[in-house]
């Protein structure tokens, strides 16, 4: 199977998910408690972050770092599949941008 049949059909399974989270009732469900743990974990990851006053010096990595951190914890405390921590690890380290500007809001 060549590069471009793979990669039609792992699009349209990947599609495939993301309209089952979107239109079924447990998958809006599952989609809502997902965002809900990012949440948390985000929370968390901001508090510690704004306690140890080394934001200004941190990198991108050292956050992704904290975020994966959280998230493990998070995950053994409500055992969440590797999925789902996959899911909240990248929605949570995506959010680096916002959470310099939330800081940067706050140190002033």
């Amino acid at each position: 199977m060549g590069k471009f049949k793979r990669g039609l059909i792992m699009g349209g399974l990947l599609g495939a998910g993301l309209m089952w989270l979107n239109t079924t009732k447990h998958g809006k469900e599952t989609k809502e408690k997902i965002l809900s743990y990012a949440g948390d974990v985000y929370d968390d990851v901001k508090q510690k972050i704004a306690a140890s006053n080394a934001w200004e010096k941190m990198t991108k990595n050292a956050y992704v770092t904290m975020v994966k951190d959280a998230v493990k914890k998070y995950a053994n405390t409500y055992q969440l599949s590797e999925h789902v921590q996959s899911l909240i690890t990248t929605l949570v380290s995506s959010q680096w941008n916002t959470l310099k500007k939330e800081m940067k809001k706050k140190g002033k």
